[in-house]
């Protein structure tokens, strides 16, 4: 990862990310084998990257989440948060993403989540749960409760009823 980091090399590979995530959700818009072959290795490369360099979790990160942006998501999550707190609880219960405008990489990837196929779903949900450094409210932030239910079953965060599977 360092090597890649060094030399420029993980924003080309985020934009492979980006294009084979349009073509699977944008433009195919199905569930095919073929799709879960366009995505998942890229998924998993970058799922290794981010979790072996804290560089390169920066930089997809970035990519992903802009920093443009990121002044704006910071003001929903603090006012998603407060209502929550606000209700009794004190984890965020927003069902959809706070901040992920169709078309834009994240909102890909988020759809990428609720995907037939279960290597495609955890793939991605995977990725994006190392891009919010493990942290389950950031990840429901950005993603949404609804989204993000069954992957944080899956972790033992959230209690599933009895016979769905992990």
């Amino acid at each position: 990862g360092g090597y890649l980091v060094e030399k420029g090399g993980i924003p080309p590979l985020v934009d492979i990310l980006s294009y084979q995530t349009s073509l699977v959700v944008v433009e195919r818009r199905g569930s095919s084998s073929e799709d879960a072959a366009a995505v998942v290795p890229i998924l998993l490369l970058l799922l290794k990257l981010v979790q072996s360099n804290p560089s390169a979790l920066q930089i997809v990160k970035n990519e992903v989440f802009p920093p443009s942006a990121e002044e704006a998501f910071a003001r929903k999550a603090s006012f998603e948060m407060a209502k929550g707190q606000s209700e009794g609880t004190v984890r965020a219960k927003n069902m959809a993403p706070l901040d992920a405008p169709k078309g834009t990489l994240r909102w890909k990837l988020i759809r990428l989540m609720l995907w037939i196929d279960s290597n495609v779903k955890r793939s991605a949900c995977e990725l994006l749960y190392a891009l919010c450094k493990e942290d389950s409210t950031e990840f429901v932030l950005r993603t949404g409760f609804g989204n993000a239910v069954h992957f944080l079953g899956v972790r033992g965060f959230v209690n599933l009823p009895a016979g769905v599977e992990k």
